[in-house]
């Protein structure tokens, strides 16, 4: 995938542009009705030492260290982590690079990275060979990439100018004044490189699934006119006291669209088919492979 920006999507200087705006509130409110939160908790339990690599605006290391899980959160992008700091100075932080972790070998039970490695233009690999190396043997990874659905694949083959399938992954300057952004993978394609350095795949969950039908022509300007209505979905959730019928209701689509919330009655069961068929993002849970070398 490619995009008109100056700079490629694995370099400091566009993700230092893209979180300046200021969301880190929105950011961290999402935790809690984020649709991987039931999966991170499952992994960030109390007491353990976990990385997150490409922390961003920092929400998941507030999170989860307010649930007592020892989180470090490490990222390239100086500006960002400044900003973090001046808001939780507490935190532990790191400026570095996923590709060259500045820690020693085994240093961490839980590794998650979402939405990072995809960037790298060169692929995923040396970042992955570095998450193995500082986790623990027993350790867990969570990583997530762009996920190249069956809605993707399509609507990609059919209007996306901004797109090329590739066979292997490359570097690729010739794409007119476009620069690199990401890749997107197959269920296949990941897990065949996660077994090639020293992962063993645990559990696959999609997700986002309202960021891939945005995909569609037109959809994401339908769901920003929906989502301006009160009666529709408010992401803030229902005030404290007894819910209006009104806000049960908002409550339970928000569970239903934001949370992918697979409990929600009747309707909550397309939630799979759905994350199959048109997720954003695929998380991919793994653990260290013993018998790798």
């Amino acid at each position: 995938m490619y995009h008109a920006d100056a700079d490629v999507g694995g370099s400091a200087i566009f993700w230092e542009h893209a979180w300046s705006d200021g969301s880190y509130d929105d950011a961290l409110k999402f935790c809690e009705i984020d649709p991987l939160r039931p999966l991170l908790q499952r992994y960030a339990k109390l007491g353990c030492r976990m990385l997150e690599g490409g922390c961003g605006r920092g929400q998941y290391v507030v999170y989860y260290t307010a649930r007592g899980c020892r989180v470090v959160g490490l990222d390239f992008a100086r500006d960002a982590l400044a900003r973090l700091r001046a808001r939780q100075p507490d935190l532990p932080l790191c400026v570095g690079d996923v590709s060259a972790l500045p820690f020693r070998k085994d240093s961490f039970d839980v590794y998650y990275s979402g939405g990072v490695v995809e960037h790298f233009e060169e692929g995923p690999e040396v970042a992955l060979q570095e998450a193995r190396r500082v986790l623990r043997p027993n350790g867990v990874l969570l990583v997530s990439v762009p996920y190249l659905s069956p809605l993707r694949r399509v609507l990609s083959g059919v209007y996306r100018k901004d797109r090329r399938f590739v066979e292997t992954l490359r570097s690729d300057h010739h794409n007119g004044p476009r620069r690199f952004y990401q890749y997107a993978f197959t269920r296949q394609e990941f897990e065949g490189i996660l077994r090639q350095n020293g992962f063993r795949i645990e559990f696959v969950q999609g997700y986002a699934i309202l960021w891939g039908l945005s995909e569609f022509p037109g959809f994401s300007k339908l769901l920003r006119l929906a989502t301006r209505s009160r009666r529709v979905v408010s992401l803030e959730g229902p005030a404290s006291g007894d819910a209006t019928p009104e806000r049960k209701h908002s409550s339970a689509l928000k569970r239903l669209l934001v949370g992918e919330d697979k409990n929600v009655m009747l309707v909550g069961r397309a939630i799979p088919l759905l994350q199959w068929a048109c997720a954003n993002m695929m998380m991919y849970v793994c653990s260290v492979d013993s018998h790798s070398p």
